[in-house]
């Protein structure tokens, strides 16, 4: 292919820098599209972290007292992040709000002051050409089971004892709460996610999904359109909370110019829902760590027994934990119960027998089928009906709605499964409108051990029984593949199963306290920084936008995001001010930030065209960006539909006559580095000349490239020294042994589960 680096001359043409507004962003098949047909890439971060918290953050037994406003940052701060996020390139923004936010009082009781907070909030961003989607977030169901979303009183309307600061639900190993409860988390920091399978979250997920089918029993008092009260059942009673306090929160910020769209709820958990046998959880899908008791000794325990042999988890090799001792839990007899009534007891699920002093089984099976006995799908016959109803929520509140000039937006649906998981098999008919599948990836290993180093581990392929050498991925270019090849099954999967629909990343980030807090001890990044190139750099070869986890600026190196121990953000309003002692300039905007050499990268904002796949070194500060668009035989500047424009970070193309490019033949560009933009568009020869036999005088359409880097940066070589390469040779060993004592553990996890279906004599096994 023919190269040029031809720039403008003459009368030099100008063009505007995209300014974002949600009006003016619409769907085309898999593709975001601008007012002028281009193709928009849309990225940005999690706004924020700490909105998981609350800003008084009460005793738990006074949750109806929290307040929200002010989560993520006073409004007073708000131009401040707005223009950081902007001079980064980061302009599509996921607002985190929780349910408990909205609804903490009560029962169809608003918070309308953190309401109003909200949508002065979204407002502010609007002059920065910033745009949003609304998530409802949700961790472990709730901040009073462990995690953060849902309200303390639908805790309470399931029976649950919120009292004492949570007391009960914890010594019952009904919840793990430590890891909310603030400041630094001491012992074993990766529980919290354990807190899925605990009685308390997993209890409200099944209820609050399927409760009509698998507690059928339980009823609620609830107040009727007619003011009379009823009872009704508690799925009924926790969805109809759940989708009016919606309907308040699109009331609110639905009309606000810079909202886009809304996310219906962050990870939704099936619970028990699926579940083969209450006997135990999935090894390959449950972190198994610390107590880990299964359903049927969860069970036991909330309802104030002391039981004996709940397995204790630890971290190993090569399976991330193994079970290092039994123990009895809740040896104090305490019930996680209000009126020390288990509804799955209720149910005929389990009984307590006094004869042997222990929980016996009597439906091993129960959450696996429908009360005709059918077999159940968490997707199809619990997740995707709730879809529905909240598209209807949706469309009768924001059928009224419009923006301030007048103009109806196209109102996005944000939608998404378990992290990590591939995208279930979704009919159209079931799908809301104006979807956007936003699926989150992590690095599951590096996250549950905290470590990043020369070695990285497929576990997507081991999860799906890939052999464990052929997971093994080594040095900073292996990272890039392993995430690439992650993320692009991720979003090949999604494009299978739903065809034309837009992706995006809702999830992704980086711990920075990684490596028993290296960075954080001695301001040596190299980790976090690999680790996040990585991350990027394989989301930008799957061609989709995303939302990095997390911006928080009430971030602290001693507490990190002060919410379960976690440590996400890249930048901190804390590190701004020690950094701003050091500096000269009190205006630079980068300082409090992180990682910000592979953040703050280069990245076509609107192509105009299809784009193939865009890369960036930051070594070498060189981006590359290749996309198809039609001929354009003229020589007569470009219309903006005509022109493709590439933000350019100031602080890596700092001076025009340091930056050098290259373009497919006929192309053209144009710098604006006070904006941080290049815009580029292409002269295509006539192709009545004869340009010689390789061209198709038929087509319409070509393959464009562009290069821009800076001159004098080189590309460093991803090369091992030879303590690298000894460790890594003795991995490899030790790994091959390992896979021996794997296959022990699976065959003895066979053996055990074996024994509760067969005879002792094993004549189910005799010819």
């Amino acid at each position: 292919m023919s190269i040029t680096t031809t720039t403008t001359t003459g009368d030099v043409p100008s063009f505007p820098v995209t300014q974002l507004t949600a009006k003016d962003i619409t769907i085309q098949g898999r593709h975001f599209v601008d007012p002028h047909g281009r193709i928009l890439s849309l990225r940005g971060a999690n706004i924020s972290g700490s909105s998981k918290v609350p800003s008084n953050k009460p005793k738990i037994h006074d949750h109806a007292q929290v307040t929200y406003v002010n989560r993520p940052f006073p409004l007073e701060e708000a131009d401040e992040h707005w223009k950081r996020l902007k001079s980064w390139g980061l302009t599509f923004l996921r607002i985190t709000v929780t349910w408990d936010a909205v609804e903490h009082e009560g029962q169809g009781i608003y918070d309308q002051e953190y309401l109003d907070y909200l949508r002065k909030l979204l407002q502010s961003m609007e002059k920065y050409g910033l745009v949003a989607y609304v998530a409802i977030h949700q961790d472990v169901w709730s901040r009073y089971s462990g995690g953060s979303g849902a309200p303390g009183w639908t805790l309470c309307a399931a029976g649950f004892d919120l009292s004492n600061d949570g007391d009960n639900l914890a010594l019952s190993g009904a919840a793990f709460l430590d890891g909310i409860k603030g400041g630094r988390l001491s012992g074993e920091r990766g529980l919290w996610p354990t807190g899925y399978q605990k009685l308390a979250a997993a209890s409200m997920n099944t209820l609050f999904w399927g409760g009509e089918t698998f507690a059928p029993s339980l009823t609620v008092s609830s107040i009727a359109s007619d003011g009379k009260k009823k009872k009704v059942n508690i799925q009924n009673y926790l969805q109809d909370a759940f989708l009016s306090m919606f309907g308040k929160l699109v009331e609110a910020v639905g009309d606000v110019e810079s909202v886009m769209g809304f996310e219906l709820m962050n990870e939704p958990h099936p619970g028990y829902i699926g579940l083969s046998s209450i006997h135990e959880w999935n090894y390959n899908t449950d972190l198994h760590l610390g107590t880990f008791p299964s359903p049927l000794q969860s069970f036991s325990m909330g309802s104030g027994h002391p039981t004996s042999g709940v397995p204790v988890y630890t971290r190993t090799f090569p399976f991330p934990t193994k079970i290092s001792s039994y123990t009895t839990a809740n040896p104090e007899g305490v019930s996680a119960w209000n009126k020390h009534s288990c509804p799955w007891e209720k149910e005929g699920v389990w009984r307590w027998s006094q004869a042997k002093s222990s929980a016996i089984a009597l439906q091993e099976d129960y959450f696996t089928k429908n009360r005709k006995g059918e077999k159940i799908d968490f997707y199809n016959d619990f997740y995707f009906p709730f879809v529905q109803k909240w598209e209807q929520v949706l469309n009768q509140h924001q059928s009224s709605k419009a923006t301030s000039n007048g103009k109806q937006k196209e109102v996005m649906r944000m939608v998404e499964t378990i992290p990590n998981e591939y995208c279930p098999t979704w009919d159209e008919d079931k799908r809301p409108s104006n979807m956007v599948y936003t699926p989150h990836w992590y690095d599951l290993n590096a996250l549950f051990k905290k470590q990043f180093g020369n070695m990285t581990v497929n576990v997507q392929g081991l999860s799906r029984g890939m052999f464990i050498l052929k997971a093994l991925y080594f040095g900073a270019n292996g990272a890039k593949l392993n995430y690439a090849k992650q993320i692009k099954n991720l979003v090949l999967e999604a494009r299978l199963k739903l065809g034309a629909v837009p992706v995006v990343i809702g999830e992704c980030g980086v711990p920075m306290d990684l490596n028993n807090e290296h960075a954080l001890k001695t301001g040596d990044w190299k980790w976090q920084e690999r680790m996040m190139d990585s991350l990027i750099s394989a989301m930008e070869s799957a061609n989709v936008g995303f939302n990095l986890w997390t911006y928080n600026p009430a971030n602290r190196d001693d507490i990190g995001d002060d919410w379960n121990a976690e440590n996400f953000s890249w930048y901190s309003d804390y590190n701004r001010s020690l950094a701003l002692k050091k500096a000269e300039n009190s205006e630079d905007f980068d300082a409090g930030g992180r990682l910000l050499d592979v953040i703050v990268r280069p990245y076509a904002v609107a192509t105009a065209g299809t784009p193939l796949s865009s890369s960036y070194d930051s070594e070498a500060g060189l981006f590359t960006h290749r996309y198809t668009s039609s001929l354009r035989i003229t020589t007569d500047s470009p219309s903006i539909e005509e022109v493709t424009e590439i933000f350019l970070p100031s602080r890596v193309y700092k001076r025009i006559n340091e930056v050098s490019f290259s373009a497919s033949i006929g192309g053209k560009l144009l710098f604006d580095l006070s904006k941080q933009r290049a815009f580029v568009w292409f002269e295509d020869p006539n192709y009545q000349v004869d340009l010689g036999p390789r061209i198709n005088f038929g087509e319409k359409t070509r393959t464009r490239r562009v290069d821009i880097w800076v001159k004098g940066k080189s590309i460093k070589n991803d090369s091992y020294s030879i303590p690298q390469i000894i460790s890594i040779l003795l991995f490899v060993v030790v790994a091959i042994l390992g896979v021996r004592y794997a296959q022990e553990i699976e065959w003895n996890k066979e053996e055990n589960a074996l024994k509760h279906h067969r005879t002792p004599d094993r004549s189910w096994f005799k010819a």
